[in-house]
């Protein structure tokens, strides 16, 4: 099997994960911003934005497309802010998790 054959098995693989999270809609960045903040989250800890801006995933994503994507996934129930704070610290809700 080729080197591209197994990229593309593994990426029909992640295609229908993402279709059965219903992610598969949300657009490259704003999985990228989920799957980064899974990445850097532990437990219930509050995520800080950067540490979600800084990992490798998002390293090509500008300023304002990371920010605009951000308060989309809020707006859309995946992330929500701590404490009233509205771009320092962020909660994966239920619905990022797959629950």
């Amino acid at each position: 099997m080729t080197e591209i054959k197994k990229i593309a098995q593994l990426k029909q693989l992640l295609f229908g994960l993402e279709k059965d999270l219903g992610i598969q809609d949300l657009g490259l960045v704003k999985q990228n911003i989920l799957y980064a903040a899974t990445l850097v989250s532990i437990g219930n800890t509050p995520i800080e934005t950067d540490s979600i801006r800084n990992h490798e995933l998002l390293t090509q994503v500008a300023r304002s497309t990371f920010f605009k994507a951000i308060k989309e996934l809020v707006d859309a129930e995946y992330l929500r802010h701590v404490g009233g704070a509205k771009r320092s610290h962020y909660l994966l809700t239920e619905k990022a998790k797959g629950n």
